[in-house]
């Protein structure tokens, strides 16, 4: 009887020791918070930079995610379920500061409701994909946006009278990042949607919790793109910063307070005092986007005239570009990797017919190269672009190759003839012997001064002193001025940046690689590493999967039924020696 009480006793001890230690660590939990991501990618954790910006955040963040319904396809639920636990890990820095809820917009039965739905998501920039769903009647098609709305709110003393406002802003983000090449529902492609969620989400909460959104300004003056060829990518960008447009006219300091400058296809000379402006800017750390044409090569006047020379194009900042690292040279590349163009030809009882030709000098651009600016990027539309040359500065400047022609494509010194003779002649890929020509360079560091050798400069009547570099800046030069144009429909209505009237496609990859370079050349270092984070594929071999599918059906459905039975029979024979008496 003492045994029994004795050993009652010992378990009420263990069991409040237990209750006790329980406790005490619930509370320990509460003020040493940490978290455990054993993947050895870090799949599950994010970076340090967005863990310190949202436990900061002041303002309220509501993501409504377009991707729900019982009809989605196996790899866009994976897709949403990677998306729900992004969105908790966000939650756990950021508590009740986010929010999200999944939407199916194809949810209403009544034809307006949903067509209303679409048309909010159309006019925010999201575009649907469309899955073939096969069943052993019927294949239908499945409508299914893979995107957010992200909403900001911040309510207090925002405006710039420090009033009581309330600040409302909202963004739509594309979340799948589509390789043209595969299926929209591909592995690789929702493998690469997940890599960037982090980034994708992150980028649009901290552009729209700035309470005044940073300046950029593309210059006029010189002959650049007429404002309605660059309605889309400006209407792209105002969603992150207050765009504005307007000319030099040599005052220096004039560009002080733009975080960066777009200089977009020009067609007449710099002159020597707007140099200077552009010069002192960069030396005091402004960045530059510079989007230029070295030929006067044009579709334009070549559909008028069935032909037309392709002339050097002289803008006079040769001498500017070679001092900061680069030489853009005045030639045309051909690539084997191209768009089509549509002419006219001999159909049918002799009516005339549309048919699309192989287009070389409409470089088709995809970059492997690992860069914030080019990660993921979709395919980049060309048309005319010239190449390159990296060259030596006599001051430290980092340079980075971002776009580059394909192997197989070659290079058209100017001056030169330019006909449609050679549309639809069979293509000798021995003739494509000059591979992966520089389109785009990113240029970093403290760039030395153009005016270095000159005490100064008088513009208008007044001296300005050279200053040589006060900042590190940013610099980004690309060959083909057109890579930002959108082209403009017989009604004069805006076609979307990139898409290509003839074989009616738009390649997405100009408006990224835009948008992509402007926040990089204004944008905080710590979150475009964001876009670096590497993750390891862990992408099923289809065709292993189907060789060996038997055996991997009876390892994992049949094998484990055996091994119960076993250990089963085994666990009633050892029972039944231990407890049957003789």
């Amino acid at each position: 009887m003492d045994i029994k009480i004795e050993n009652r006793k010992k378990s009420l001890r263990w069991l409040g020791i237990a209750v006790a230690a329980i406790v005490i660590l619930n509370v320990v939990s509460q003020s040493l918070f940490t978290r455990f991501d054993l993947t050895d990618d870090h799949h599950f954790s994010l970076t340090d930079f967005t863990k310190n910006y949202l436990s900061q955040m002041k303002g309220q963040v509501m993501v409504r995610v377009y991707l729900d319904g019982d009809e989605l396809p196996v790899s866009f639920s994976r897709m949403k379920d990677e998306i729900k636990s992004k969105l908790e890990e966000f939650r756990v820095y950021a508590g009740n500061n986010v929010a999200y809820t999944f939407i199916n917009p194809s949810q209403s039965d009544n034809k307006d409701q949903r067509y209303g739905v679409y048309k909010q998501l159309f006019d925010l920039g999201l575009k649907p994909v469309e899955i073939d769903n096969h069943t052993t009647e019927q294949t239908t098609k499945t409508m299914i946006f893979p995107c957010a709305v992200v909403s900001y709110t911040l309510e207090g003393k925002t405006g710039p009278d420090n009033h009581d406002t309330t600040l409302f802003r909202e963004i739509g983000i594309n979340l799948l990042k589509a390789d043209p090449r595969l299926e929209p529902g591909d592995e690789q492609n929702i493998f690469n949607s997940v890599a960037a969620l982090e980034y994708e989400i992150i980028n649009a909460i901290y552009r729209l919790s700035q309470i005044e959104k940073p300046r950029i300004a593309f210059l006029e003056g010189h002959g650049e793109a007429r404002e309605e060829n660059l309605i889309d990518i400006c209407t792209e960008l105002s969603d992150y910063y207050d765009v504005r447009r307007g000319v030099i006219n040599g005052n220096v300091g004039v560009l002080d307070g733009f975080q960066a400058v777009v200089i977009a296809k020009p067609t007449k000379p710099f002159s020597e005092d707007d140099k200077f402006v552009l010069d002192q800017y960069i030396m005091q750390g402004g960045n530059v986007l510079w989007l230029l044409d070295a030929t006067t090569a044009s579709m334009d006047s070549l559909m008028s005239n069935q032909a037309s020379a392709a002339l050097p194009l002289d803008l006079n900042i040769d001498d500017m570009l070679f001092t900061y690292g680069v030489r853009v040279n005045a030639n045309i590349i051909r690539d084997m990797q191209c768009a089509g163009i549509g002419l006219a030809v001999d159909g049918p009882n002799g009516q005339p017919q549309i048919k699309m030709f192989p287009w070389d000098y409409y470089p088709v651009l995809i970059s492997h190269i690992k860069n914030p600016i080019t990660k993921h990027l979709n395919y980049l539309w060309c048309r005319f672009a010239g190449s390159i040359d990296t060259v030596a500065t006599n001051v430290p400047v980092q340079k980075t190759v971002l776009l580059q022609s394909g192997k197989y494509s070659k290079i058209i010194n100017a001056p030169f003839a330019l006909n449609f003779s050679e549309v639809g002649m069979r293509q000798d890929p021995n003739d494509y012997n000059k591979p992966y020509n520089n389109i785009g360079v990113l240029l970093e560091g403290n760039f030395e001064s153009l005016f270095k050798d000159r005490r100064g400069r008088n513009i208008n009547g007044r001296y300005y002193n050279t200053m040589q570099s006060q900042a590190a800046s940013r610099q980004i030069v690309v060959s083909d001025g057109d890579v930002a144009l959108n082209d403009i429909s017989p009604k004069g209505d805006p076609y979307p940046l990139g898409f290509d009237r003839s074989s009616q496609n738009t390649f997405k990859g100009n408006k990224e690689f835009i948008v992509n370079s402007v926040n990089y050349l204004t944008g905080n270092a710590d979150l475009l590493t964001i876009r670096m984070k590497e993750m390891k594929v862990r992408i099923l071999d289809k065709q292993r999967a189907q060789q060996e599918r038997s055996m991997w059906a009876f390892l994992n459905v049949v094998l484990p039924l055996i091994v119960i039975a076993v250990l089963g029979v085994v666990l009633f024979i050892v029972r039944k020696r231990k407890y049957t008496t003789r």
